[in-house]
């Protein structure tokens, strides 16, 4: 693993000496990384990431402008990748993971592979080196479909693979805290915003709208569910960094949108972002397995965060980049 030289200078008298981000050149990761970058308590700040299928360094600069950022190429798994990375550092935040549907038997051996023996090898370096504070990054969905609700002391029912993996990764987690490292886990509903993947659902419907077709509504469309504002789990997660630690070795929050809205709303607020309505498309109701869950997340705003954004703002972002590389490829919408 080959470190890029940073041309970020430590910042003085900074609470976060060092600051390493797995997975920040994904979508999420490349926020939070972003966010952390910019908050005076953090010092230097720093990215591992395999350089798998979900990075792109456009999240953080424009395409040929990629030199010097402070990016470490490496392999959560490897144990020399980990330790060349965790070298000086105060705060972790765990967000590399396999994510999506894990389809064959290989897929979801790597994703148990990832989510769970990395996160373990990353917990461990991390007690070796005197990591201060370990956030892992987890999912809303280690709960399983529920009506909620939930709190944080709710069983997990995880019912996917990948609610699996990051349930069995929370296990390791928890592990470490009643070792003596300090660990949070963060719950967060499912992250929207520009730059996400087209097969999401809210960029996949905002496509469809603004190709003119009609949008896919499972059932009678009033299951609710719940989208969090990815700089606002950004900023979620700065909170949690910054903030100073208590009694306990284990913290464990949700963080959940604060609107919680039916397919049916979801659609209305995408033909507005698009500004045209293209119909509705009723199919079946998908697996039970699919539903999200309601969550409370009493815990976080206990700590003064408050979710800034809203799902239309997000939508017509999303929308609004979408037609801009539509234009960057001479694609007609």
């Amino acid at each position: 693993m080959e470190p890029r030289e940073t041309p970020l200078a430590p910042k003085q008298n900074s609470a976060l000496r060092k600051v390493v981000v797995t997975g920040g050149l994904g979508f999420i990761g490349a926020r939070v990384f972003r966010h952390l970058a910019r908050l005076e308590q953090a010092g230097e700040t720093w990215i591992l990431d395999g350089f798998t299928r979900a990075a792109d360094f456009r999240r953080l600069a424009p395409a040929g402008e990629t030199g010097g950022l402070p990016v470490m190429r490496g392999d959560i798994r490897s144990r020399h990748d980990v330790a060349a990375a965790l070298q000086g550092c105060d705060t972790v935040v765990h967000l590399a993971a396999e994510t999506g549907m894990a389809r064959t038997c290989a897929a979801r051996q790597r994703m148990f592979d990832v989510n769970v023996a990395g996160t373990e090898t990353l917990l461990t370096i991390a007690r070796e080196q005197g990591v201060k504070h370990f956030i892992h990054v987890s999912s809303s969905k280690v709960y399983g479909p529920s009506t909620g609700p939930l709190n944080e002391t709710a069983p997990l029912k995880p019912v996917t693979p990948y609610a699996v993996s990051k349930a069995m990764a929370e296990e390791a987690v928890m592990l470490a805290a009643h070792e003596g490292l300090r660990a949070t886990i963060l719950r967060p509903a499912d992250a929207v915003g520009p730059g996400q993947r087209p097969d999401q659902l809210l960029p996949g419907l905002v496509m469809n709208a603004l190709k003119g077709q009609r949008l896919a509504i499972e059932g009678a469309g009033v299951r609710e569910r719940e989208f969090l504002p990815v700089d606002d789990l950004a900023a979620a997660i700065g909170r949690v960094a910054t903030s100073e630690p208590g009694d306990e070795t284990l913290t464990i929050l949700n963080v959940a949108g604060k609107e919680r809205l039916s397919a049916l709303e979801i659609a209305g607020r995408v033909f507005r972002a698009v500004g045209r309505t293209t119909g509705l498309h009723p199919v079946r109701d998908g697996s039970p397995t699919e539903a999200g869950c309601l969550l409370d997340d009493s815990r976080i705003r206990a700590l003064g965060y408050r979710q800034q954004s809203s799902v239309e703002a997000e939508l017509r972002a999303i929308c609004d980049g979408l037609r801009a590389r539509a234009r960057r490829l001479h694609v007609s919408l």
